[in-house]
C-alpha cells in the first residue's frame, strides 16, 4: 500500500471516529438532555398546578403559613414577608438554590401573566424555546424597565437644574407676540421654540413655535445628557475617540459647554455626578457612563 492510500485510510479512519461520535453526542442529547428538560417542564407545570391549588383554596394563609414554618424548621429556608405565593411554592418543590428557585419562580411568573395554566404550561415553555430563554426574555424586560426608570430620573433632574439655574443662558429674548399665545402643556417643562441669529442685529430670533411635545422633551433631555457625558470626557485623550465614534464635532462640543456656562470637564463631570445621584441605586443609562 502506497503513501497515498495510507494517508487517505488514516483520514477516513478520523472522520469516521468523528461521525461516531458527533452521532453518541446526538444520543446524549437525546436520550438525557432533551428528555431531562421534558421531564422539568413536566415539574414545574405540576409546580403550576400546586400553585392553582393553594391561591383557590379557602385555606391559602394558613397553607402559607405551615409551608414557610416548614422551610426555616426542617431546611432552615428562610422566606420574606413579602415573599410571593409562587416563589413560595417553588422554594417548597425545589429546596433548591435561591438562583434555582429565582428562575423556576421568573418562568412561573411570567406563564402567569401570559394567561397560562398548568395544563399548558409545558407546551408554552418549548414555544418560547425553554426555560433559559423565558428567563432571558424576563431579566431584559427587567433590565430595560430598570434603566427607563433610571432615564425618566435623570431627565426629571435635568428639567430641575435647568428651571433652577442661577446662570441662564439668556435673559431677555424680545417676542411680537404675548408670551400667553406660545402653546404649552401641563406634560412638558419648557417651551419649545427654534431661534436663529441675525448677523445685522447681533440678536437671536424666535422664528415659529414647535408643539408642546413630551417626546419631543424627553428627546432633547437625552441629547443634554448624552452630550454632557461627552464634554466630561473634553480633558482626556478618549475624547477625540468619543467624537469619532458619534460622530460629533469636537469644536462644536467646546462651544456647546460653553453655551451652556459648562467651565469645562470637570465642571461636565461634577453635573454629571449631581445629575446621577437621582438614579441611585438604579443602572446607569448610556448617556452619563460616558460620564463616569
Amino acid at each position: 500500500m502506497n503513501t497515498k492510500q495510507t494517508k487517505v485510510d488514516i483520514n477516513h479512519t478520523i472522520i469516521t471516529h468523528a461521525d461516531l461520535l458527533a452521532q453518541r453526542h446526538q444520543d446524549y442529547v437525546s436520550e438525557f438532555v432533551t428528555r431531562a428538560n421534558s421531564e422539568l417542564y413536566v415539574i414545574l407545570a405540576e409546580i403550576l398546578k400546586l400553585h392553582e391549588m393553594i391561591t383557590a383554596s379557602a385555606k391559602q394563609e394558613r397553607l402559607v403559613k405551615q409551608m414557610r414554618k416548614s422551610l426555616k424548621d426542617n431546611y432552615n429556608i428562610k422566606t420574606q414577608a413579602n415573599t410571593t405565593t409562587t416563589a413560595l411554592v417553588v422554594k417548597y418543590v425545589t429546596r433548591a438554590s435561591r438562583k434555582t428557585a429565582h428562575v423556576y419562580g421568573k418562568v412561573l411568573d411570567i406563564a402567569i401573566a401570559d394567561g397560562i395554566t398548568s395544563d399548558g404550561l409545558v407546551e408554552y415553555i418549548k414555544s418560547k424555546g425553554g426555560i433559559d430563554k423565558v428567563r432571558k426574555a424576563v431579566v431584559s424586560a427587567e433590565t430595560a424597565r430598570e434603566q427607563a426608570q433610571a432615564q425618566k430620573a435623570l431627565e426629571t433632574a435635568l428639567k430641575k437644574h435647568l428651571t433652577m439655574s442661577t446662570q441662564p443662558i439668556a435673559t431677555v429674548v424680545s417676542v411680537n407676540q404675548p408670551f400667553a399665545s406660545f402653546p404649552c402643556a401641563s406634560d412638558v417643562a419648557f417651551y419649545h421654540l427654534l431661534c436663529i441669529f441675525n448677523l445685522e442685529t447681533k440678536q437671536y430670533e424666535i422664528v415659529a413655535a414647535m408643539y408642546p411635545s413630551s417626546t419631543f422633551e424627553s428627546q432633547a433631555m437625552d441629547n443634554y445628557l448624552f452630550t454632557l457625558g461627552v464634554a466630561a470626557s473634553s480633558d482626556t485623550n478618549e475624547f477625540y475617540d468619543l467624537c469619532k465614534q458619534h460622530g460629533l464635532n469636537m469644536d462644536i462640543i467646546l462651544r456647546w459647554m460653553q453655551a451652556n456656562n459648562i467651565a469645562d470637564a470637570e465642571s461636565a463631570r461634577v453635573i454629571a455626578k449631581a445629575l446621577g445621584k437621582a438614579a441611585a441605586g438604579l443602572p446607569a443609562p448610556a448617556q452619563l457612563k460616558l460620564a463616569a
